[in-house]
């Protein structure tokens, strides 16, 4: 029949006795697959079938077995199911759950052991241990039941040393696994910590490198900011001549008023004047030299107003100059501090990193196993002095800090001494544009007047004559009215609605320029709000006067 040699059988002997019991010893390989219908026979020797076994045991697994592993195992044939002793071979037969037979031992006999030579006393055993304990009974046992015995004890020792070896074999192998899991784990930590201390490494220079840049970009700034303090200086020389300059102006304006007042008292003059001329016509000549006289100095002050006012223009066009040269300074001073902010904030960034970078390095580094500390020493040292030029790097950054902020509140100061002389420069505008207005307004009315005096003195002049001569021989009615006195209620009539006419133009004009004023800088509101209402007053005061000049009848 077949045989698989899947299983082996172990320390067969070559004699058993029948007396005791018998142990067949096996050995299951990982090929067999094993099953609880396995079974090992006891066969005499010359056997055909697996039907021939003298006696048969289950053949049984250790606890724990796994299919596809090896064991060892052992099966005991108790002696009563056992041969009697005698000449006749025997062998054991391992037999699978189909019938196969899967292993065959060697051949060995049954005997019977010898009367004398095989018993042995417990004396001889124990070496007198009975003789300490009082008692004289000798025990006589079969030597080969002792040795059955030394054997079983021997093989079970065996087999849990075997069973130890395995755990510990295991053990081992899991331990070496493990271990060269942690290996390579802490192979692959220090590979990450050498590449973080090399790019550690590469940033420290690049904030070197940006730290000099800094340096020379401060020189810059403390540069720019001596030239900004000696421009500011220059420009607070200039404010002043500015503020004594629109003294003077304010001085211009005040006698500009001043004339105006003594135009008006000269006009009142020359409505009474008017008045004498029906009175005195006699002397109406004599009275039209004197105008003429009068219109004559009246036209050399307006000249001597218009040169002044000529002066006053070129000195608001030297202020608009200077105005807007202090524009393009304040301009160019804020495009430097937003890009010294800009360096600012790049660089805490990078710091930010950096420092992030360093803390987690410093955290992984901190979770090495002991046998990486040794060699580790050099590296900690170096992120250590890394660390610390870091932390000096931040101190100088914090003073370079501290220093820019001093720049920017001088800078907001500058920027707040700017917008003052802007408004400034803007009220004198303001008030030029007034005195402009002003200007306009009295050439135009004593034009018109002027006008109005030569054409209708000259037209009215022969009726004059001929009212004259027929009131001498009729009196004159108290409700009738001289026709000088109604051609001066008509000219001045006309004149009031020209005037008002031209000043309600001129307010709105100013109106839609202060507006625009106040979009383009919302910082003048203040100004704008106090420089309105003067136009106002202005043209108040004008119509009262030509209200009054339109209410006194000319005679």
């Amino acid at each position: 029949m077949e045989e698989n040699c899947t299983v082996t059988f172990r320390d067969v002997a070559e004699s058993y006795f029948s007396q005791t019991r018998v142990d067949c010893r096996y050995t299951i390989s990982r090929q067999h697959s094993w099953s609880s219908h396995d079974w090992i026979g006891l066969f005499k020797v010359g056997w055909l079938t697996v039907k021939d076994y003298y006696t048969f045991a289950w053949a049984l697994a250790p606890e724990g077995y796994q299919t596809g592993t090896d064991a060892n195992c052992s099966v005991a044939f108790q002696s009563s199911y056992l041969p009697k002793p005698g000449g006749e071979a025997y062998q054991f037969v391992y037999v699978d759950e189909r019938d196969e037979i899967c292993a065959v031992s060697s051949q060995f006999t049954f005997c019977a052991p010898r009367p004398l030579d095989e018993l042995v006393t417990l004396e001889q055993e124990k070496n007198g241990e009975e003789e300490e304990e009082g008692d004289d009974l000798l025990v006589v046992v079969p030597k080969a039941l002792i040795l059955q015995n030394l054997l079983e004890g021997c093989q079970h020792e065996l087999h849990e040393l075997r069973r130890r070896f395995e755990t510990a074999d295991a053990e081992v192998e899991r331990e070496r696994k493990r271990w060269k899991t942690d290996r390579d784990e802490l192979e692959k930590v220090q590979n990450e910590m050498r590449s973080q201390i090399d790019e550690l490494k590469h940033n420290l220079w690049q904030s070197h490198e940006k730290n000099e840049e800094l340096k020379q970009k401060q020189k810059d700034v403390q540069s720019t900011h001596e030239n900004m303090t000696a421009e500011l200086s220059g420009l607070q020389a200039e404010r002043d001549e500015n503020h004594q300059q629109i003294k003077e102006l304010k001085q211009d304006a005040a006698t500009l008023t001043q004339q105006k007042q003594d135009i008006e008292a000269e006009l009142d003059r020359m409505k009474e004047r008017v008045k004498k001329m029906t009175i005195q016509r006699r002397d109406e000549e004599n009275e039209r030299r004197d105008l003429q006289i009068e219109n004559e100095q009246a036209h050399a002050e307006l000249r001597t107003l218009q040169e002044r006012l000529e002066a006053s223009e070129h000195s608001t066009e030297a202020l608009r100059r200077d105005l807007s040269e202090l524009g393009s300074l304040q301009s160019h001073s804020h495009a430097e501090l937003h890009q010294v902010r800009l360096q600012s904030a790049q660089m805490n960034l990078q710091l930010s990193q950096s420092n992030l970078a360093l803390r987690e390095g410093q955290a992984t580094w901190a979770q090495e196993k002991e046998t990486l500390r040794q060699s580790a020493e050099l590296d900690k040292d170096r992120i250590l002095k890394l660390s610390r030029e870091l932390q000096k790097k931040e101190e100088w950054l914090q003073e370079e800090r501290t220093e820019r902020e001093k720049l920017e509140v001088e800078l907001g100061n500058e920027k707040d001494c700017n917008r003052e002389l802007r408004a400034s420069l803007r009220a004198l505008q303001k008030e030029q544009e007034q005195h402009q207005l002003e200007k306009q307004e009295l050439l135009d009315h004593i034009h018109v007047l002027e006008l109005r005096l030569d054409t209708e003195t000259d037209a009215k002049w022969a009726e004059a004559v001929a009212i004259a001569t027929s009131s001498i021989d009729r009196p004159p009615s108290v409700e009738e009215k001289t026709p000088h006195e109604s051609l001066s209620e008509l000219s001045l009539s006309v004149v009031d609605s020209e005037q008002f006419s031209s000043q309600g133009s001129t307010e709105q004009s100013q109106k839609d320029n202060e507006i625009d004023m106040m979009q383009e800088d919302p910082e003048v509101e203040t100004y704008s709000s106090v420089t309105v209402d003067k136009p106002l007053l202005h043209s108040e005061h004008n119509n009262n006067v030509f209200g009054d000049l339109a209410d006194a009848p000319l005679w």
